[in-house]
């Protein structure tokens, strides 16, 4: 991404020093979304609660501060090396199941081959593909099983479609964002297969699964970010 910004204002919640590398942008991204997590800690943790065990804003907050110190070592490495180091840093840092399945999806990213020379929408959009084919295959799940996945594969079509048409990168955090909602608002009425949800999906019925209201949260702050630059 080109854009540039991040918002917080204590060492915790990240700073707006500018940072210098080859993967700047990047870094300076990863330190704004992760700042806007933390402030869904609380609502998360409900959500989860509703079928789940409660803690994924817990995992989400630990997860975006473990980012943000990670910020200046991301700016300095090339773009497929800054996402796979902030795999390896969520595997090491919040290894709970959903942690863990999000740790793989950036490696699997970072992995994926992206020309480095193609134009951000179109890497961002092979970084997506990667990563929601990471969640389905080790998570199990497919579309319409009312999991993260449910936001993520609309989000990464939706960027898949703005390269195709050459959109730029506003258009398509704007899209991604649109369609993850729509993916996440869709889950409230799908019936819970895997997972806890799973033998409790009589409770989760009418509720958001919470880990696509987070892949939701995720795209919305990006978008916001793109806007602002």
């Amino acid at each position: 991404m080109t854009h540039h910004g991040a918002s917080g204002s204590s060492p915790a919640r990240g700073s707006d020093a500018p940072l210098e590398g080859p993967s700047a942008a990047f870094a300076s991204l990863i330190r704004s979304v992760a700042t806007d997590l933390l402030d869904a800690r609380d609502a998360l943790n409900r959500l989860d609660a509703v079928a789940g065990d409660g803690d994924l804003g817990l995992t989400v907050s630990t997860a975006a501060r473990a980012l943000i110190e990670l910020v200046p070592t991301l700016a300095g490495l090339e773009e497929a090396d800054a996402i796979r180091r902030c795999g390896t840093e969520l595997a090491r840092r919040a290894p709970s199941t959903g942690g863990t399945l999000i740790a793989f999806a950036f490696m699997a990213a970072g992995r994926a081959g992206v020309d480095r020379t193609a134009p951000s929408v179109a890497r961002a959009a092979g970084y997506l593909d990667a990563a929601a084919q990471s969640i389905a295959e080790r998570g199990r799940v497919a579309p319409g099983d009312r999991t993260m996945l449910d936001a993520l594969g609309p989000a990464a079509q939706a960027v898949r479609a703005a390269a195709d048409a050459n959109d730029d990168v506003l258009a398509a955090t704007s899209a991604a964002a649109r369609a993850a909602d729509e993916g996440a608002r869709a889950t409230a009425s799908m019936a819970a297969k895997v997972g806890r949800a799973g033998w409790l999906a009589e409770r989760a019925a009418g509720s958001e699964d919470a880990g696509a209201r987070l892949v939701t949260l995720v795209a919305a702050a990006a978008a916001k970010y793109v806007a602002s630059g």
